[in-house]
Formats: C-alpha cells, sequence, structure tokens
C-alpha cells in the first residue's frame, strides 16, 4: 500500500536549516500532520503543516520531557488554534547517519499510538543513503498497536529553497543553550513521559488551505514589495500574511485582505507567490477522520 507524505517547501526549508546549523548533533520536537484517508478510514496522504524543535540532543540520540512539551503545546494553539484539528506526532533528525526508522523510532511510533486516529514520525538528515523516513502508528480494532513506514519515494518535497526566518533561528538558539550534558549509553525511548499530553484525539476536522511557498528569490522579491508599503499597508499586509502562512487563513480570504489594504493584483499575485509552483494538492487535509 502507497503511503504519501508531503512536505511543503515551509516545512523543507526550516528543518534544513536545522540540519545545516546542527550537522553532528540529532534534535526533535512536535509535529503537526493532516491526514487524508480512504474509504475505509486508513491514511493513506499526510502532510506535516507545523513542527516546533524542542531539544538538541547528541550524535546518536535526542530526547524531552512532558513539561516542556506542555508549554510548547500551550502556546503553539494559542499563535496557531487550526492545528487543535491535525494530529500531533514526532519529527527528528538522524545528521549525517541517514534516515531511517531505528528500532528505538518503530518502538516509540507503536507506543504512542492513540485510541482513535494515528501517530506521525518523520526522520530527516542531511547525509547518508535516505535523507527522509516516515511512519505512523495506530492501533487496530482488536486494539493491538502497530507502525506502518512509507516508502522515501512517496515523501514528496516541493521547490526546496533556504531563508532561515528570525523564529527558526530563535528557537535553535534555545535548544542549544538548553541542550543537556550527554548522558552516554543505549536510547531507550524518544520521548520521556509525554504520552499522556500526547494520546489527545483531535478535534473534529474542518477543512484548511495549504501553508505559503518560500524559495529565496520569493523571500527576495517579498521583501522589496514590502519595503515599498506604507507603515500602515506594510504592518497589516504582514499581519494577513502570518495568518496565512500559519494555515489560518484561506487563499481567497487572503487575498480578500490584501484587497482591503488596497493592494494591486500584481502587487497581491507577488506576495502570495503565485507566479511559482505552489504546494496546494488541490485538496484539504484533516485531522480526526480524513479531511
Amino acid at each position: 500500500m502507497d503511503i504519501k507524505l508531503n512536505i511543503p517547501t515551509k516545512i523543507h526549508n526550516k528543518y534544513t536549516y536545522l540540519l545545516n546549523r546542527f550537522k553532528n548533533l540529532e534534535w526533535s520536537g512536535p509535529a503537526w500532520y493532516r491526514v487524508k484517508t480512504d474509504k475505509d478510514g486508513f491514511p493513506n496522504e499526510w502532510k506535516i503543516v507545523h513542527f516546533h524543535p524542542l531539544n538538541l540532543g547528541s550524535h546518536a540520540a535526542t530526547e524531552w520531557e512532558a513539561k516542556d512539551l506542555a508549554t510548547i503545546l500551550k502556546e503553539t494553539y494559542a499563535l496557531m488554534p487550526s492545528l487543535k484539528k491535525a494530529y500531533i506526532g514526532l519529527i527528528h533528525s538522524h545528521n549525517t547517519m541517514g534516515a531511517f526508522l531505528s528500532t528505538t523510532d518503530t518502538n516509540t511510533i507503536q507506543d504512542m499510538a492513540p485510541e482513535e486516529g494515528f501517530y506521525g514520525s518523520l526522520v530527516v538528515a542531511s547525509a547518508g543513503k535516505a535523507l527522509y523516513a516516515f511512519g505512523f502508528g495506530y492501533k487496530d480494532q482488536y486494539k493491538v498497536r502497530h507502525c506502518f513506514e512509507a516508502d522515501e519515494s512517496d515523501i514528496n518535497i516541493l521547490i526546496p529553497g533556504l531563508k532561515p526566518l528570525n523564529e527558526w533561528v530563535s528557537e535553535a538558539d534555545l535548544i542549544e543553550k538548553n541542550k543537556p550534558v550527554p548522558i552516554y549509553g543505549q536510547q531507550t525511548s524518544l520521548l520521556n513521559g509525554v504520552k499522556n499530553e500526547w494520546n489527545k484525539t483531535p478535534e473534529k476536522s474542518v477543512p484548511i488551505d495549504t501553508l505559503s511557498n518560500s524559495p529565496v528569490a520569493f523571500f527576495k522579491k517579498r521583501d522589496e514589495l514590502l519595503s515599498k508599503l506604507s507603515a500602515t499597508q506594510k504592518k497589516k499586509t504582514e499581519f494577513i500574511l502570518n495568518k496565512w502562512d500559519a494555515a489560518e487563513m484561506s487563499d481567497i480570504e487572503c487575498e480578500r485582505q490584501l484587497e482591503l489594504v488596497k493592494l494591486s493584483s500584481t502587487q497581491i499575485s507577488i506576495l502570495m507567490n503565485w507566479n511559482l509552483e505552489t504546494d496546494n494538492f488541490g485538496y484539504n487535509y484533516g485531522g480526526n477522520y480524513g479531511y
């Protein structure tokens, strides 16, 4: 069975920045996924819509505490309430070892399988035989835990390009500052007491539109355009674009709001990146049951 994972350019850019910054260390954090299901309710297409690096570990291991996750969840849902309707899972790096689901990874995926729904886990790497690996956990009708691994060929990334946002730099600075003293030994779990915080069935899904596309050339055009706006126009425009980037505003609503700011169709086209291939696959993704 083919299980596809779609990674928007903005997500790709963010984890690429972290991989380049921490070349020899593993990092990890919670990730949020939208899921498309088949007629039987089994997921056949995933999309990662957000993640937050929470821990910087050693060359071979990374883990974090429940209290850290609780803080991030509170802050993230306050800024992006639509993520409450997505499935929460995991993302972590394998630096230069190559991406694969280790025994620790598959055990974590199975252990974190929720009573209803799914738990996704993405592994990324800067070098090695594979650069991405993805799997998800679930419980069948008999409450037996399973881990399903996707083929690397079914992981789809759109228009790579990298310009780190200030928030990425701040998040990386924080986990670097809080990096614990390494304890050498066998890793038993990526997570440390976070199961109760995590295994909560997401709220019933409502459609959302995709995140914006952001190649380097596009950022330059957007910055140049914003610099030419009046202070009031710029403030309103950035507020609208931030909500659109966070998937809290549809393309149509974003366009309408930008028109109210008195922007021309050409300016809107540049700001919304219409001249480049977008990461909209022609349908919306959901959290709990389909999309």
